[in-house]
């Protein structure tokens, strides 16, 4: 059976690489951007025939129904589904100066719109022999790592507290799926140098990055239902 995959937030940094892993392992890969224009470059600069780009914004409910009309037209199943779209806008802002519309915008996006993610597409997650679902996430999400100085020290509390939140979704859907053969987990790349952070000086390329994403999108080991860093399980 062919193998279909769909990254969101795809056209460029850690997407745009996770995107060049899975072609080059013979997934029939969808990109998804919100921008049209910046979509298909990216797809034509990788270079694949097995890329195609599909437009979907998370925040917006009728864009994912679009971008799963779009699918459709192609498979009716997903292999893979990476929830990798997300926005943080709170950098260096303390969270007693953090304004309410810039949380909301945070939340919207990074828990609502993976929520909507994957109630959408998980009908074609099941049609898929051991379909997946990877959310990227943070370790600065982990409560217990960020407070015991594990994770990186940025409290961003609408970045942070989002992404939290989202790591529920894993734990959640987690105890939904059970052992009946699907599996969600969320991968963190760990600090990574990407137009998300400012091109913050330091951090692991896109491509190193998206290589610890990929592995366990790939991983035969089931890892339902936790969150994982390049060594293994973290604490919540």
């Amino acid at each position: 059976m062919t193998k279909f995959a769909f990254v969101t937030g795809a056209n460029k940094g850690i997407g745009y690489e996770i995107v060049r892993q899975l072609a080059g392992k013979n997934y029939n890969v969808f990109l998804g951007a919100r921008n049209e224009e910046l979509g298909k470059k990216a797809v034509q600069s990788l270079g694949y025939s097995n890329i195609s780009y599909v437009q979907v914004d998370i925040s917006d409910t009728q864009s994912i129904q679009n971008s799963k009309n779009k699918i459709l037209e192609i498979t009716d199943h997903l292999d893979l589904l990476i929830n990798n779209a997300g926005i943080a806008l709170d950098f260096g802002i303390l969270p007693s100066e953090l304004k309410i519309e810039t949380l909301r915008k945070e939340i919207n996006v990074n828990f609502f719109g993976t929520f909507q993610m994957i109630q959408t597409f998980l009908p074609l997650v099941k049609n898929s022999q051991g379909g997946k679902i990877v959310n990227v996430t943070t370790d600065m999400a982990s409560q217990t790592m960020f407070d015991n100085g594990q994770a990186g020290q940025l409290n961003l509390l609408g970045y942070n507290s989002s992404k939290t939140a989202a790591n529920s979704l894993t734990l959640a859907f987690g105890k939904e799926f059970g052992t009946n053969g699907l599996e969600i987990l969320g991968v963190t790349p760990g600090f990574t140098t990407t137009d998300l952070n400012g091109n913050a000086p330091g951090g692991k390329t896109t491509s190193e990055g998206a290589q610890i994403i990929v592995k366990y999108a790939l991983s035969e080991k089931n890892y339902n239902g936790k969150i994982l860093d390049k060594n293994g399980i973290i604490p919540w």
